[in-house]
């Protein structure tokens, strides 16, 4: 599912690996259920202008935390990982850096130009603690499941003194994927498979919000079924030490979560839109390393 992550790059593409790019339909899958929420609730005042507008600052601060990311692992790869964009030279650490906190900052400002950014605002903060604290095991899964689940609250925009409780349950069950899939990805280029079996609690969360919603569970079932599917072959991805693919699996696997959510709301328009993201991601990973 992707090609050797040591082999010859140019700057363009060091670019775009360090920014996760095959990851971004990821990205607006959730963003489009974040929109769904919004649009399926009288609660949630949904307004296409803001829409757009927060789903290009969610985008570019998930592509700013990437940088980051790659520019504060810069020592520690120079020594595991010497065929990464910066310890191969391909790109500067300073460049990055610059890069990475000035996309943060020009986010933060048009956000609270924009009003209703406090969420916006709390998301660059969460990325900026993941950025600091990823290689401590807890804050690393702690903060990028808050990262993650951070999407569905900021897109809906929710109203104060509204019910949240189903925005609130989604959330959850995207920052518990989230969580799950960082937990997997700390023991990626370790060589044991002993947390081979952990994969499959990726699905709890589909699970329990299709057999709660009992409107629409019987639909929601067709495309929970594939993603289980989807998530049994990562399972054997990773039994058999195949791990580069199993992560490939499991990351685009936040489009078929978001298709199953956006069909437990009855929109089923933007489920089909998952699900071509979901078939962009596995495209594009064919192309860029995703991880």
């Amino acid at each position: 599912m992707g090609f050797e992550a040591n082999q010859p790059i140019s700057k363009s593409q060091a670019w775009l690996g360090m920014m996760r790019i095959s990851n971004a339909p990821t990205v607006v899958s959730n963003i489009l259920v974040g929109t769904a929420i919004a649009m399926q609730s009288e609660y949630f005042g949904w307004n296409p202008s803001y829409d757009v507008f927060f789903a290009l600052c969610i985008l570019v601060v998930y592509f700013a935390g990437m940088i980051l990311n790659d520019a504060f692992d810069a020592t520690h790869d120079s020594k595991h990982r010497p065929g990464r964009p910066i310890p191969s030279g391909v790109i500067r650490q300073t460049t990055a850096w610059v890069v990475g906190v000035s996309l943060l900052c020009a986010v933060s400002v048009f956000g609270i130009g924009h009003g209703a950014s406090n969420g916006l605002v709390l998301l660059v903060v969460a990325v900026l603690l993941y950025t600091f604290f990823h290689r401590w095991f807890i804050p690393a899964i702690l903060f990028m499941a808050l990262c993650r689940g951070l999407v569905y609250l900021i897109v809906s925009n929710p109203n104060r003194g509204d019910d949240h409780t189903q925005l609130l349950t989604f959330c959850l069950a995207l920052a518990m994927y989230t969580a799950v899939l960082t937990f997997i990805g700390r023991f990626e280029n370790k060589k044991n498979v002993r947390y081979a079996w952990v994969t499959w609690l990726l699905l709890v969360p589909p699970i329990y919000i299709v057999f709660t919603t009992t409107e629409a569970s019987w639909i929601a079932s067709i495309p929970l079924a594939v993603m289980a599917y989807w998530i049994w072959l990562a399972w054997n991805n990773f039994k058999s030490n195949n791990k580069v693919d199993g992560m490939h699996r499991i990351l685009s696997g936040f489009c078929l979560l978001d298709c199953v959510l956006a069909t437990t709301l009855e929109q089923y328009v933007i489920a089909g839109l998952c699900l071509v993201c979901f078939f962009l991601t596995v495209g594009f990973h064919r192309k860029i390393l995703g991880t």
